[in-house]
């Protein structure tokens, strides 16, 4: 399908992009999405409308690139939840109100992310499907451990729909998050707050931040693997200092690994309130004031690696860093489909789970909650890691201002 072949022969497309239920899956395919609908559409003439859940709803909020955003309560669509795909067939009544009301805007294509063939089918709009030869290439690279990110995938997706025209995406590329001046200087007052309370100028480096909570025991990292990795090297740099972002899955990961920690290096490792609970851009903005984040497979791991900017109308004298160094661990999802191979250090690739259906591509129907997916990951591997970026973080994309 191709959406447009050129400049005033058709009318101008407008686009729908579904959202699954996670905040990972609204940077890494709702963004890679939208920027790649931008590169095929440099004159602006698209409409891009983006479908997702309340709790991603702020993600897209400073967007110059989205026309519409449509939130809607999770439990009207397929989630992570035992049973709930049935909502992609058996759509409920406040779903078939939705699909009405969208099939009345006559949109000219849509991106389905998530389960629903009741949804899209009543929805009478033609969809962008992945090219299905890519996808065999795709699966065959990542049984061999080889990169195919899932941007990568979404990226061939659109650039199909729009015939093709442009070269094949990187498996890495940049993925642009709009923050507002405000964030930015929210993110600035706290991190200075931090240092104020380690007694520490604001201008003083390295300054690690961890985030040891994931949505699932599949990707979060076991408390002994990270306060043995740490504290290997705070005792290896006396000017290293340690933020301990709260957890809200796990609401106790981030106590046990302040409890293993702090005792050992008084006065070098704080734990950041739970509440109030940070704003989701101003958290992208505050993970982007840190010298070395550390995090497993999880939405922070995206916040982190997305290329934060401000639109072109911003007026700021305030620059997004776009700086950190950033450590991700991988215990039983595949890193080379959901990890950042060129902006972060990956620790943890090779596990064989990992290339299994699940829980290497699909976590949430895996329901082993005995096993230790981190078992092949040694303390001594995140303590180098750690050093080889507190002597050197340099900036790995420059602050992007896209065209719109």
């Amino acid at each position: 399908m191709i959406i447009h072949k050129s400049v005033g022969s058709v009318p101008a497309p407008r686009l729908l992009i579904t959202m699954s239920w996670g905040i990972g899956d609204a940077i890494d395919i709702g963004l890679s999405a939208v920027d790649q609908i931008t590169r095929n559409d440099p004159d602006g003439r698209a409409t891009i409308d983006m479908l997702c859940n309340h709790r991603q709803a702020p993600l897209f909020e400073h967007d110059p690139r989205i026309h519409e955003i449509i939130a809607i309560e999770h439990q009207l669509l397929p989630t992570a939840e035992q049973g709930t795909w049935k909502r992609g067939l058996f759509l409920p009544r406040e779903t078939r109100q939705l699909v009405t009301s969208l099939r009345n805007r006559k949109y000219t294509a849509t991106l389905p992310v998530f389960f629903g063939p009741g949804f899209f089918y009543h929805l009478h709009t033609p969809v962008l499907l992945p090219d299905t030869q890519q996808l065999r290439q795709a699966i065959r690279r990542l049984r061999f451990f080889q990169d195919t990110s899932l941007q990568q995938l979404i990226r061939h997706t659109i650039n199909r729909g729009f015939g093709g025209q442009l070269s094949e995406a990187e498996v890495d590329e940049p993925i642009p998050l709009y923050l507002s001046p405000e964030h930015l200087q929210q993110a600035r007052q706290q991190i200075a707050r931090r240092k104020t309370l380690a007694g520490l100028p604001h201008n003083h480096h390295p300054w690690l931040l961890v985030a040891p909570d994931t949505s699932s025991h599949i990707t979060r990292p076991p408390t002994a693997l990270l306060a043995q990795g740490i504290a290997g090297a705070l005792q290896a740099q006396a000017n290293l200092f340690v933020d301990i972002l709260p957890g809200y899955t796990d609401v106790q990961a981030a106590s046990r690994l302040w409890h293993a920690l702090a005792p050992h290096f008084p006065g070098r490792v704080f734990l950041m309130p739970a509440e109030p609970q940070m704003h989701l851009l101003e958290l992208a903005a505050f993970i982007d004031q840190s010298d070395i984040f550390l995090t497993g497979d999880t939405s922070t791991m995206h916040l982190a690696a997305a290329v934060k900017t401000l639109a072109p109308s911003a007026r700021s004298n305030v620059c997004p860093r776009n700086a950190n160094a950033i450590i991700a661990l991988f215990g039983g999802t595949h890193p080379g489909l959901h990890g950042y191979s060129k902006r972060t250090t990956i620790i943890g690739k090779g596990r064989k789970d990992q290339f299994a259906f699940t829980p290497g591509i699909i976590k949430e129907t895996y329901h082993a909650r005995t096993r230790n997916f981190f078992d092949h990951i040694s303390a001594h591997q995140l303590t180098d890691a750690i050093l080889v970026q507190h002597m050197a973080s340099k900036p790995s994309f420059a602050p992007l201002h896209t065209p719109v």
